[in-house]
């Protein structure tokens, strides 16, 4: 069973076309952009050229070897650089006409001439200078070819990430350490203690993972309500005191004003 490649990750993780002198990745870069158009309604991949005519060196290939999945439709493949002036230059450059691996890349489609579609497009390379790789032969999906389609040549080239984004690695923040200049005593290292006591870790709620650390406000001694009565009871014994005094002073008026009448 041919695996298929859902993403440009799974392409270059088969190491096809690489690395150079190989052409396979120019030649699919090429075939994405100039051979097929991708119609996203139907999801289906409508031909810009015609295989059957030997347009850009396609030729019939007949599947002797059971390479890929028998079919009702005709195969045909493309990249042999041996036949001269029918691909870009970019795709044919590093080829030098020699028995090495700068010719052994290829891709096969799957050709649908009533509709003008291309049913499956395969990429595979040879073996020997006639057999195909069965191990090294992939089913491309509509997924990726919409994915080269959206790259420049360039940024193809270049080795991907795996997932939606590049992979980055940040080193932890860096401990705080405290260096104590004199051994504290025994009533200062029982402080340190009871404050140390007081210290709280809070995670946070946003599941990042990271620690804070805060210590808690200073606690009064005594409950507010109990200073309250404190001061409720000084008021009403001073106004006890008061009474007091202004009634000691009314009894001295009247003592007073006794002893001057006789």
């Amino acid at each position: 069973m041919v695996r298929i490649l859902n993403n440009v990750f799974d392409l270059k993780e088969t190491r096809f076309g690489q690395p150079r002198p190989r052409h396979g990745l120019s030649l699919l870069w090429w075939f994405a952009h100039d051979c097929v158009q991708i119609d996203s309604d139907r999801d289906c991949m409508t031909a810009q050229c015609d295989p059957a005519n030997g347009e850009f060196g396609f030729h019939r290939f007949y599947n002797k070897e059971r390479l890929l999945p028998k079919i009702n439709l005709p195969y045909y493949e493309v990249g042999n650089l041996s036949t001269p002036g029918s691909l870009p230059l970019y795709v044919t450059r590093h080829y030098n006409r020699q028995l090495d691996s700068s010719n052994k890349d290829r891709i096969i489609v799957s050709f649908d001439s009533i509709w003008k579609r291309f049913e499956k497009i395969y990429v595979t390379q040879h073996s020997n200078q006639v057999r195909f790789d069965q191990k090294h032969t992939f089913c491309i999906s509509i997924d990726l070819l919409r994915s080269i389609q959206a790259l420049s040549l360039n940024d193809f080239y270049r080795e991907p990430t795996n997932g939606s984004g590049p992979v980055s690695i940040s080193k932890p923040k860096s401990v705080r350490t405290y260096t104590f200049q004199s051994r504290p005593t025994g009533n200062e290292l029982m402080k340190n203690i009871q404050e140390s006591s007081r210290i709280h870790f809070h995670r946070e709620p946003n599941g990042s993972g990271h620690v804070s650390i805060s210590r808690p406000q200073s606690v009064p001694d005594e409950p507010q309500s109990v200073q309250d009565n404190e001061t409720n009871s000084c008021q009403s014994i001073c106004c006890a005191v008061l009474i007091c005094f202004i009634v000691l002073m009314l009894v001295a008026a009247a003592v007073y004003a006794f002893f001057k009448m006789i």
